[in-house]
């Protein structure tokens, strides 16, 4: 008797494994197909959850106020509406004397006491406030300072569970000479050491800190 052993060709083996590497693709695409469906059938596609995860952009504007007349505040009030998240200002005119030295002062750089805007003003020359402006919702809550001492510390504290995220101050008294020089300064102006409020402080004279805190 004769035994005739068969061996697989090379053909048969390349069916076999094109058929054993498509039996792995249908299933990776049975289990795909699931996956997508489960989270589908949550209410939530891959592409809704990719959505959500961004952030949403906020409505930020930037508001810039009349120039003022000589030693007069400038106010940048934000649209209906809104509030101010942060502010600042520009120096038109700041007067020196014939020497070229300065001899004016910032005596106002502050939120509004509503903070629905910024403040600033000079000793003697021209400026323009700037406030950047954010939805009323996204607004943080103003606090203002009582009038310090001379030479001492106004604190404008926070309300409780909120942390200062901007401040400044506007000035009660500045000492100035008789020819209108600046003999004053602020010497602090910054949120105090725990965060929950912002302070000010001037060389001289009496100031009044104003607080926004979110």
């Amino acid at each position: 008797m004769i035994f005739i052993a068969k061996f697989a060709t090379p053909q048969t083996d390349w069916k076999r494994t094109v058929q054993l590497r498509g039996k792995q693709r249908l299933v990776a695409g049975v289990v795909a197909a699931a996956f997508v469906g489960a989270v589908t059938a949550g209410g939530v596609t891959l592409a809704q959850a990719n959505t959500a995860a961004k952030a949403p952009v906020s409505s930020v504007q930037v508001v810039v106020g009349p120039e003022s007349e000589p030693g007069q505040p400038s106010s940048a009030r934000c649209p209906q509406g809104m509030g101010a998240i942060n502010g600042g200002f520009q120096a038109i005119s700041f007067y020196r004397s014939n020497g070229g030295d300065p001899y004016d002062g910032v005596t106002a750089n502050a939120p509004f006491k509503d903070g629905k805007g910024w403040v600033a003003m000079l000793l003697a020359g021209k400026v323009r406030a700037r406030a950047v402006c954010v939805p009323e919702d996204q607004a943080p809550q103003a606090a203002v300072g009582p009038v310090s001492e001379e030479d001492a510390l106004s604190v404008a504290r926070c309300p409780e569970g909120t942390k200062a995220i901007a401040g400044g101050y506007v000035r009660d008294t500045w000492y100035k000479n008789g020819y209108g020089a600046s003999l004053d300064d602020i010497t602090v102006n910054a949120p105090n050491d725990s965060g929950t409020g912002w302070a000010a402080k001037q060389f001289h004279g009496k100031t009044v800190a104003r607080v926004l805190c979110s």
